[in-house]
């Protein structure tokens, strides 16, 4: 199995989640998440196995060993960067171990399993309109009762809201424990930080034109935060039927690309209000505002992510804590 044969890092890890959360609704352990090493698993009958672990940032590992693997092949481990290596890969003896940085794969060892393609099969089968739904947040347990008996059910969405919150690297990545505290103290200074003025309407067309035609009938709030180009609700927005917010999240996506100028860059939270009546648009360009809430204090927008957007934008319009994001 060579790079170019591996699907997208974030499609291949979503749709592993799902499958993940479809095995677990009936009780198969055969497909499974670990929320406290970030590693999924998947188990053939032939004793096959694959896994996938995620670290910080976009960085993720990939690394199994087939059934039909020579009884003796070289280590895939040997040639691996030490920030792909942990706890995790140590056990067994994996035939393949590919690594997923800076928006690609890629091994430097040549795969002696030929069987090693065939374990993502299942993998690729995943509905993407679920894989994406789970990736936003945005599956419903009503999504995987045709896979349940409902006595795992429980058991099985709190899987999938897991695999979405981002934990700091630990001891098996160099420097894991450096990375996280400057991170945070990056997300303590967006707190802090106030909005450079840009001029932009408060009560945009496009979304006064949703509201009339899709908006819930009565007050509500829905905040979401932007990485690169994907729109990550927040969790505690106001509950809204699936068409509505599936619609906000295209206006606001339009929004937010056609918002964004050479200079001054894109918005990286933005909220939407109303009070069952009219509908306004909050942004935030250069701080981490009141008005976002996380679930965990580990959740927010990655140093990668960070970096990539202020990258787009002229340096006079860069908040002081860029100065603070790896280059």
């Amino acid at each position: 199995m060579e790079p170019e044969d591996l699907p997208d890092a974030e499609d291949l890890w979503w749709s592993w989640v799902v499958l993940a959360a479809q095995r677990r609704a009936i009780g198969d352990e055969s497909c499974r998440f670990d929320p406290e090493d970030r590693v999924l698993a998947l188990d053939a009958a032939d004793g096959s196995w694959l896994r996938m672990q995620r670290s910080h940032g976009s960085r993720a590992t990939l690394w199994g060993r087939s059934a039909r693997a020579p009884a003796a092949p070289p280590d895939a481990r040997r040639a691996a960067p030490d920030w792909a290596l942990s706890q995790a890969t140590e056990a067994g003896s994996p035939t393949f171990l590919a690594w997923h940085a800076h928006g690609e794969w890629d091994t430097s060892a040549p795969c002696h399993d030929e069987g090693m393609v065939h374990l993502l099969r299942p993998l690729l089968t995943i509905d993407p309109r679920s894989t994406e739904r789970a990736r936003t947040g945005r599956l419903p347990a009503s999504a995987l009762t045709p896979y349940a008996d409902r006595r795992h059910l429980e058991d099985a969405v709190e899987l999938v809201r897991l695999a979405g919150v981002e934990v700091p690297r630990r001891a098996a990545m160099s420097g894991g424990s450096v990375a996280c505290l400057l991170r945070d103290q990056i997300h303590r200074q967006m707190r802090d930080a106030p909005e450079a003025p840009r001029v932009l309407p408060k009560r945009p067309i496009a979304l006064v034109q949703w509201n009339r035609v899709a908006g819930p009938p009565g007050p509500f709030e829905y905040a979401v935060t932007v990485l690169r180009d994907r729109i990550v609700p927040a969790p505690t927005n106001s509950e809204m039927a699936e068409p509505a917010e599936l619609s906000l999240t295209n206006v606001l996506s339009t929004l937010h690309r056609d918002e964004a100028r050479d200079d001054w860059g894109a918005w990286l939270f933005a909220r939407v209000t109303s009070d069952g009546i009219a509908v306004r648009l909050e942004r935030a360009f250069d701080s981490w505002p009141a008005w976002h809430h996380v679930s965990a204090p580990s959740e927010g927008p990655s140093m990668e992510d960070l970096a990539w957007e202020m990258h787009q934008r002229s340096p006079a319009w860069r908040p002081t804590w860029a100065s603070l994001l790896p280059s």
